[in-house]
């Protein structure tokens, strides 16, 4: 029902048109030029309109298509970037995030505090005292820039469990790191030990930003 009503508005458009053409003095003076030519004249006219409108007609299904194929590689090239962008936000999200560095007072006190974790008494800690690690004989793979504030903490006579439980503490300090522990027989007897660690605490210094040069007058 509805093709039908299609077709009879093309039908009555084409009606319409074919009326007002045949009104028209140009559309006449046109006709009766194409009539005077030749049949061979008249096929060639009448083949040459018909390429140009089927090349018209062809025309919309190709843009059609060139527009559908420049619409599917711009949604591929976006799919690949948010493609792209999740890899690196995965990537972000998996990198551990670096730990603040420690000043020298707070390196101290988190090292007094993991003497104290592990129970060890006033007698038994022989001293801690702050060390620049960056002196002579600091790591030549360490570049110079870099601050290195350490603790040594000297204790006497610990048990077994005792160096285990300061050796975790230190170890879990976030941006400190252990660089030496000696561990030799104590005075006490029994099974003790006099141990010794160094932990470091690496910070690197911000380079100052130099201002634009002044400009001449």
């Amino acid at each position: 029902m509805i093709l039908d009503d299609i077709r009879d508005k093309v039908l009555d458009g084409l009606q319409t048109v074919k009326a007002q053409l045949d009104e028209s003095d140009s559309f006449n003076q046109l006709k009766e030029r194409f009539e005077s030519f030749s049949p061979l004249v008249q096929k060639l006219i009448l083949g040459s309109v018909g390429v140009i409108f089927g090349y018209m007609l062809l025309l919309i299904p190709l843009s059609y298509y060139d527009a559908g194929t420049e619409n599917i590689a711009l949604f591929e090239e976006n799919r690949d970037l948010v493609l792209d962008l999740n890899r690196v936000k995965r990537r972000s999200v998996a990198t551990p995030q670096t730990s603040s560095p420690l000043e020298t007072s707070e390196l101290e006190g988190r090292a007094r505090m993991a003497v104290t974790t592990a129970r060890v008494q006033p007698e038994q800690i022989k001293g801690v005292s702050m060390f620049d690690n960056s002196g002579a004989h600091s790591s030549s793979f360490i570049p110079k820039n870099v601050t290195q504030n350490g603790v040594e903490l000297r204790l006497a006579n610990l048990n077994l469990t005792q160096i285990v439980e300061i050796g975790h503490a230190l170890t879990n300090m976030g941006a400190a790191k252990i660089i030496g522990m000696d561990v030799r027989p104590g005075s006490a007897s029994g099974n003790y030990f006099d141990a010794t660690f160094k932990v470091v605490s690496f910070n690197i210094a911000s380079t100052p930003v130099t201002g634009a040069p002044a400009r001449r007058k």
